[in-house]
C-alpha cells in the first residue's frame, strides 16, 4: 500500500504563519517594552525640565535679593535657608536669623525661603517645595571676615564616580523629588501646611541610608539638628546621581553670578574711588584723606606692602581708639586684599588714565581688578603672588618695600566693563 504524501506547500505555509505569529508577538512585546521605556524617559525628562524651570526662578530671586540691598556693604550676602521658625515660633517660608550652632563660615541647608524672597512656594514636578544650601562664607549671619569677588564658596558637586562636576559654589538650589527609601515627609507642625512635611534634611535630600552614600557623601550635614549645619568651614560635597537612592536635582549658584551684577552698581564703583563729588557715598576707599594719610606713614611690608594696613585707623599716624566703625571701614575690610602699596625709588610721576599725575609720587597705591583667566587667587600662595593681581608694567615694577621702577599706570575709576584693570593713586 503506498504511503500517503503530505502536501509540502501546505506544511510550509503553516510553518510560515507560525513563524510570522511568533515574530509578531516578539514585535508587540518589544514595542510594549520600548514604549514603556520611552514613557519613563519622557516622564524623567518632563520632571527634570519642570524642576529646572523652578530652580532657575529660585536662583534669580536669591541673587536679585543679594545684589539689590540698599547698602553696597550689605550686598552680595545670601539669605539663610528656611529652618521652620520665625521669631522663635514655628513658621514656614522665612529665611532664618541667627540660631544656635550656626558657626561663622559654616554652611547651612534648609528649605528655600520663599516668603522672605516673595516668590510664593516654589515646587518641583513631584509637588515638593525646593530646598537650598548656602556656603558659610556667603551667608548673611554671621558674616565672614571678608567678602569680595575672590571669595571661594564651600559647596562642591560630585558624580557617581566621585569626580567633581562643580567646585566652590556659593549656593545650591535643590529639587528633592519623590521620597526614596525610608524618607518620611509627615507633617511636623500645622504651621507647615503650605509646603507640608518637616525640616529634617534627611527626609528630603539623599541618600537616606548612609550605606548608599557616594564617595562617603550624603546631601545633608549628618550629626547636627535636622542635619542642617556643617561641622566645619571646609567644603561640602553634594551628590548628583540618578539612582534608586538619589534623585535630587540641582541648580548651581556661583560667586561670579553674584558679583557680575553687583559690580555694575554705581555705588560700588564710588566706594572704590570717587566718581564725582555728587557721587560720594561716604566711603571712597582709594580717596579717603584719613586713609591716605595712614598709607603715607605705615611701614611697607608683606607680599603686597599692606601688612600694616589698618582699615579702622581713625587718627593717623597713631591709629588709636575709637575705631572708625563706618561704611568705609566695612568696605575696606572686605576689599583690602586688592590693595598694593609700594615706595618709588625716587619721587616720580605716574600715568593715570593715560595722563601724567599732577605731582611727584613718593608712594603708589594700587587696587587690583578682577582676576583674569591667567590668574589664580585660590590659595594663600596664590594670594601672596602679585602676578595674580597686577598686570603689565605694574606687575613688573611692583616691589616691597621699594618698586623696581616708576613705570606705573592705571585707571582712576572702576569700570565694570573693564573690571580687571588696575586702579592707581599717587601718594605724595
Amino acid at each position: 500500500m503506498a504511503r500517503r504524501k503530505r502536501p509540502v506547500g501546505k506544511a510550509r505555509h503553516q510553518s510560515g504563519v507560525a513563524l510570522l505569529a511568533i515574530l509578531t508577538l516578539f514585535s508587540v512585546v518589544g514595542l510594549y517594552l520600548f514604549v514603556g521605556q520611552l514613557n519613563a524617559t519622557q516622564h524623567r525628562i518632563t520632571r527634570d525640565m519642570a524642576a529646572a524651570t523652578t530652580l532657575v526662578e529660585a536662583k534669580q530671586a536669591l541673587i536679585g535679593d543679594a545684589v539689590s540691598r540698599a547698602s553696597v556693604n550689605e550686598a552680595g550676602y545670601l539669605r539663610l535657608p528656611d529652618l521652620g521658625f520665625s521669631f522663635g515660633s514655628p513658621a514656614e517660608g522665612y529665611a532664618s536669623g541667627a540660631f544656635a550652632g550656626n558657626g561663622k563660615d559654616f554652611s547651612v541647608v534648609g528649605m528655600f525661603p520663599w516668603k522672605t524672597l516673595d516668590t510664593g512656594p516654589l515646587r518641583d514636578d513631584s509637588g515638593q517645595c525646593l530646598w537650598y544650601a548656602v556656603s558659610g562664607r556667603l551667608k548673611t549671619v554671621p558674616k565672614t571676615d571678608a567678602l569680595n569677588w575672590d571669595t571661594l564658596g564651600q559647596i562642591d558637586v560630585i558624580n557617581a564616580n566621585g569626580s567633581f562636576i562643580a567646585v566652590n559654589l556659593a549656593a545650591l538650589l535643590v529639587a528633592p523629588g519623590p521620597a526614596l527609601e525610608a524618607q518620611s515627609r509627615t507633617l511636623a507642625d500645622p504651621a507647615y501646611l503650605e509646603c507640608g512635611g518637616n525640616y529634617d534634611a534627611r527626609n528630603y535630600l539623599d541618600a537616606f541610608d548612609s550605606a548608599h552614600a557616594v564617595a562617603g557623601q550624603l546631601n545633608y550635614f549628618d550629626g547636627s539638628t535636622n542635619r542642617r549645619v556643617a561641622s566645619s568651614s571646609g567644603n561640602k560635597k553634594f551628590v548628583l546621581v540618578d539612582s534608586d537612592y538619589f534623585n535630587d536635582r540641582f541648580e548651581f549658584v556661583t560667586v561670579d553670578q553674584i558679583f557680575d551684577p553687583l559690580i555694575r552698581r554705581r555705588d560700588f564703583a564710588a566706594m572704590i574711588g570717587i566718581l564725582a563729588p555728587s557721587d560720594d557715598p561716604g566711603g571712597r576707599l582709594l580717596d579717603d584723606p584719613t586713609f591716605q594719610a595712614h598709607l603715607k606713614t605705615i611701614v611697607i611690608s608683606g607680599s603686597k606692602g599692606t601688612d600694616r594696613l589698618d582699615c579702622s585707623c581713625k587718627n593717623p599716624p597713631a591709629c588709636t581708639p575709637p575705631a572708625r566703625g563706618d561704611a568705609f571701614q566695612e568696605f575696606c575690610d572686605n576689599w583690602k586684599e586688592m590693595l598694593f602699596l609700594t615706595q618709588l625709588p625716587t619721587p616720580s610721576r605716574i600715568l593715570i588714565d593715560g595722563v601724567s599725575s599732577s605731582f611727584d609720587c613718593s608712594r603708589v597705591l594700587l587696587f587690583a581688578g578682577r582676576k583674569t583667566a591667567a590668574q589664580s587667587r585660590a590659595t594663600s600662595a596664590d594670594k601672596a603672588n602679585p602676578l595674580n593681581y597686577l598686570e603689565n608694567a605694574n606687575a613688573s615694577s611692583f616691589g616691597v618695600p621699594t618698586a623696581s621702577s616708576s613705570a606705573f599706570a592705571g585707571r582712576s575709576v572702576f569700570d565694570w566693563r573693564n573690571a580687571a584693570a588696575d586702579l592707581v593713586r599717587c601718594l605724595a
